[in-house]
């Protein structure tokens, strides 16, 4: 069972959870296995190790067998995303050069704690779907839903963060308090159904993303486990990928 554990630890620790995640938002608007989903799988692993151990990559407590562990996993990665980046048109390639700066301004952002969750948001709206349906006559009407959907889901992370988080950062907890804040994200999933309305052949998932991401924030507070966040509210985009498909 301890051995189990680490692995899940290993699997989440080193972004490849998240990466699975985000890699499942592009399929969702994509719908088919292509090159740039992948590029996002690895592009998000090496992203968030980056924002997460970067100051780690540098020191020499870094070479424990763990951090070991994710500086290959981050390796690897970075040979994927510069492999499949080389493969796509020069009009993603901008995108994403334009994403990886919204991605390095995030410890700029983060200070301005009620800003950060939308922040977030935004930028994995932006890739995920923007930049795959750009060329989509509904794109702004799919890239506001996706930016509700996922701000929503932002909501139990902040409330989990707000014990930890400095009260200077202003988060949306510390501003308006944990049953406030679950109030804006059950608004965010009001309005993520509002907009939704009009796709009459997707009411069923849709539904599903609504109410998977209501629960979410309804079991949401400060003394969660790290678990209830980090994998089970990440793996909602899984849960709705396979929602849509079957």
């Amino acid at each position: 069972m301890l051995a189990f554990r680490k692995i899940v630890d290993f699997y989440i620790q080193s972004s490849i959870h998240v990466g699975f995640a985000v890699f499942c938002l592009v399929q969702l608007s994509v719908q088919q296995w292509n090159s740039y989903s992948f590029l996002v799988l690895f592009g998000t692993i090496v992203g968030y190790n980056f924002l997460k151990y970067s100051e780690w990559f540098f020191s020499t407590h870094f070479f424990r067998i763990q951090y070991i562990g994710i500086l290959v996993v981050t390796l690897i990665s970075a040979i994927g995303f510069s492999w499949l980046f080389l493969q796509q048109d020069a009009t993603v390639q901008l995108n994403l050069i334009l994403a990886f700066g919204l991605v390095v301004l995030y410890p700029l952002v983060r200070k301005i704690g009620w800003l950060k969750p939308f922040y977030v948001s935004f930028v994995v709206s932006y890739i995920t779907l923007f930049v795959p349906l750009k060329s989509d006559v509904d794109v702004i009407v799919l890239f506001v839903q996706r930016f509700l959907l996922l701000s929503s889901v932002m909501i139990p992370f902040e409330i989990l963060d707000s014990s930890k988080d400095a009260v200077a950062m202003k988060t949306l907890p510390h501003c308006f308090g944990i049953p406030r804040t679950k109030q804006i994200g059950y608004g965010l999933v009001g309005l993520f159904c509002m907009t939704s309305f009009h796709t009459l052949s997707l009411h069923y998932p849709y539904f599903i993303y609504a109410l998977s991401s209501l629960i979410a924030i309804y079991f949401s507070d400060e003394k969660r486990s790290w678990y209830y966040t980090s994998f089970w509210v990440e793996s909602l985009p899984i849960f709705w990928l396979v929602v849509l498909l079957f």
